[in-house]
């Protein structure tokens, strides 16, 4: 797998100096703006402690491929990375997860079953959306991490926890313990080393690096080795906001590369249409070949769209009304065009 500061396709380097840090399946991150360059510095001087770590950003910032980062970079390395969303976990489930099981422990319990605390042994914990975690569990997981130590439901023996925590969230912790929806010792338990992940629209010098990277990427999957971006296609996603951030970014380039027959270059005219509204439907400038008259009719008819739709206040029927198409075909173009309504 090549990047885009190589064009030798040659990896480099794990250091500060370059665009990119390699996790345990590849390049986990890559970056060339000031802002992650301090936070891949923090991470190289964190990642030889034990303290635990929250990792805040909105979602589709990395944080896991971050927090995977700090365990790479640490003497845990060899050891397991656990990865487990506290978002889907409620009660009884949520304590099978992270305690596990004996052999009978309850029906159904046909074997003993190692919980999350046991399988990462003395790795990197990481719990994503440490937030969700019910209000009935956080004392029971507080316990842990003061403790360092637990049982398996049916069990006697305490067994010693032994990994290091690395939590992550996208919501306001601190709010959520003045609401009371978390509790606070648990927080100051997470909250040792707070890291803040910026978004993407504020980190712009990272988009084109990023956006080259999954292109070569799924380049190489879908063997269309002929694809490009042209210069309008750059500027269109420079200008986009990125409201879905990285995650957002990898899977447009994934369905473009996709979809685009292979040989052809990519054009501002081959992405989302509210990528080139962002600008006012101007990423194609003066170049030629970044106009077609399918861009044209796409850009006026959801011009039209927005128009009508204000003008009705938001009335998907009134505008459709005012549009003079029935709301069959109001709603195919709003899905042909891909439009968030």
């Amino acid at each position: 797998m090549s990047t885009p500061a190589s064009r030798s396709g040659k990896f480099l380097p794990v250091d500060d100096d370059n665009d990119f840090a390699l996790g345990p399946d590849g390049p986990a991150f890559l970056f060339r703006s000031p802002a992650m360059r301090a936070l891949r510095r923090v991470a190289g001087q964190v990642a030889g402690s034990d303290a635990p770590i929250l990792v805040y950003g909105e979602s589709g910032t990395g944080k896991e491929l971050f927090s995977r980062l700090i365990h790479t970079l640490s003497n845990r390395r060899e050891k397991p990375f656990v990865p487990v969303n506290c978002g889907v976990l409620k009660g009884e489930l949520f304590a099978d997860k992270f305690f596990g099981h004996e052999a009978g422990a309850y029906t159904g319990a046909n074997r003993r079953q190692k919980g999350s605390f046991e399988a990462a042994e003395d790795g990197t914990l990481f719990l994503d959306e440490v937030g969700e975690i019910p209000q009935p569990n956080q004392v029971d997981f507080l316990r842990v991490l003061e403790q360092r130590t637990f049982k398996r439901l049916g069990g006697e023996k305490d067994l010693p926890f032994l990994a290091r925590i690395v939590a992550a969230t996208n919501r306001s912790l601190p709010e959520m313990v003045q609401t009371g929806f978390f509790r606070a010792d648990l927080y100051y338990r997470l909250n040792v080393v707070p890291i803040s992940l910026p978004p993407l629209r504020d980190r712009r010098e990272d988009i084109l690096p990023l956006a080259e990277h999954f292109l070569d990427l799924f380049r190489h999957r879908y063997h269309k080795h002929g694809l490009d971006l042209r210069p309008c296609a750059r500027r269109a996603l420079e200008d986009h906001l990125w409201p879905g951030n990285v995650r957002e970014l990898k899977n447009l380039m994934e369905r473009v590369v996709l979809l685009h027959p292979d040989g052809m270059e990519i054009m501002a005219a081959d992405l989302p249409l509210e990528m080139r509204c962002d600008t006012g439907g101007n990423s194609g400038g003066s170049e030629p070949d970044c106009l077609s008259l399918e861009a044209a009719v796409r850009e006026a008819e959801t011009r039209a769209i927005r128009r009508a739709l204000a003008a009705a206040s938001g009335s998907k029927g009134r505008a459709a009304e005012l549009l003079r198409i029935s709301p069959r075909t109001f709603r195919h173009k709003v899905a042909q065009y891909g439009m968030k309504l």
